[in-house]
């Protein structure tokens, strides 16, 4: 065993070996190497060892039991030889950064095996990528606990938010604005929206504590360096037009973050899941009317004609294309200006007094969303209460919020 800690470790892909003995032929140096090879056919791997003296040891990726142990209590590095795409940056052009969704099934498996720093190495250059959690690793670690989601509106401002230090809490984007007001941070921190994420890394990297777990799309591990990070496997839903998951492997998209974090929740097993801060109203001049005008005409065909095979098949179509097109195009259409707020939109002034941008609130579509996960709670034998004062959400029982103490 003492021989196989000291060794690097690097994976061995089915398709092409050219990217490990490349690797092979410039990185080594003088440590030993063991290569981790994937499917029942070993031949490629024996050849490797056979052309080079580093390569001392061949392991399946099936069979990592025998290091999983001692990877624990190392750093557990792995270089992944990788070809991947480039994909745009949709609210940071023209940058691009390589496209590791496909990955995620790996990194899952590898990670199982102890593994959390991986190099990707790419003939354009090597990515250091550290994963210290993934969703598996909180799969029912709260059950039976009641938790916190808790949404930026406004309403925050009407409870005593320092009733929650001793919660579990689960919150978003900017909220680590309230925290010294609060006089505590959240258990866990998540960020959903592509915009969020690509407008305000360099403030999440700097101000959400450390000790939070974090929450973000797998797609965006390369891009949001942040410690703690728990990278998530988001989905789009396969069968109908919307899921919800309490399964850690994967999570389905949704119109807000608090689908993702109501999920994630679920995930945790938590029990009661008690919304707060969620005012689901949005005081926000909306100028692109024809887009609303869209929206309505696709809701009114949907209502009438959803179960219609013409139906189906155009909406399965229009799906397709909005996600191969997703990152094209100025996204103006979907966007307002802090400068467009009528009225209060958070609970902290600061996000409406910078020059920042928002993706246009979808409430409806929202409410489909949370419609969904009302579904799977009462299902489940899972209580999802909503404690936001005076909130226009109608979904979720709603409870008073002092009452919860």
């Amino acid at each position: 065993m003492a021989g196989v800690l000291c060794m690097q470790f690097v994976y061995l892909p089915r398709e092409s070996t050219f990217l490990v003995e490349r690797w092979l032929q410039t990185e080594p140096g003088g440590a030993p190497v063991c290569l981790v090879r994937e499917g029942p056919d070993e031949a490629a791997a024996l050849r490797l060892k056979d052309k080079y003296p580093a390569v001392r040891q061949v392991l399946s990726l099936d069979n990592l039991a025998g290091v999983r142990v001692a990877l624990a209590q190392e750093s557990g590095r792995i270089v992944l030889p990788a070809s991947t795409a480039s994909v745009p940056l949709r609210y940071q052009p023209p940058l691009q950064q390589p496209d590791i969704t496909p990955f995620y099934g790996l990194v899952r498996r590898l990670h199982q095996a102890g593994f959390r720093e991986f190099t990707l190495y790419q003939l354009s250059g090597v990515r250091q990528l550290r994963v210290p959690h993934l969703l598996e690793e909180f799969h029912h670690r709260h059950a039976g606990k009641r938790c916190f989601v808790v949404g930026n509106g406004p309403s925050l401002n009407e409870i005593d938010m320092g009733r929650l230090k001793e919660e579990i809490t689960l919150g978003a984007n900017r909220c680590f604005l309230g925290y010294g007001a609060w006089g505590f941070s959240f258990t866990y921190w998540g960020v959903y929206d592509p915009l969020q994420i690509e407008e305000y890394a360099f403030e999440y990297e700097a101000h959400v504590p450390r000790e939070s777990v974090k929450f973000f799309p797998f797609a965006y591990l390369p891009y949001l360096r942040v410690e703690n990070a728990c990278p998530v496997n988001i989905q789009w839903p396969k069968q109908h037009w919307r899921e919800f998951s309490n399964e850690p492997g994967h999570i389905y998209r949704g119109y807000s973050v608090i689908y993702m974090l109501l999920q994630i929740a679920a995930v945790m097993g938590c029990n009661p899941i008690i919304l707060v801060g969620l005012d689901h109203r949005y005081h926000v001049h909306k100028r692109y009317w024809p887009t609303r005008m869209l929206r309505t005409c696709g809701r009114w065909l949907e209502q009438y004609h959803g179960e219609r095979p013409w139906y189906r098949a155009g909406k399965a179509a229009a799906d397709a294309w909005f996600r191969e097109t997703q990152h094209d195009g100025p996204p103006e259409h979907r966007l307002w200006q802090a400068n467009d707020a009528q009225g209060p939109t958070h609970f902290d002034a600061r996000y409406t007094s910078e020059r920042k941008r928002f993706l246009m609130p979808r409430p409806q579509d929202a409410e489909r969303d949370y419609e969904c996960a009302l579904e799977w709670a009462r299902a489940s034998g899972v209580e999802i209460l909503n404690a936001t004062p005076g909130t226009a959400l109608e979904v979720f029982p709603k409870v008073s919020f002092d009452s919860l103490f």
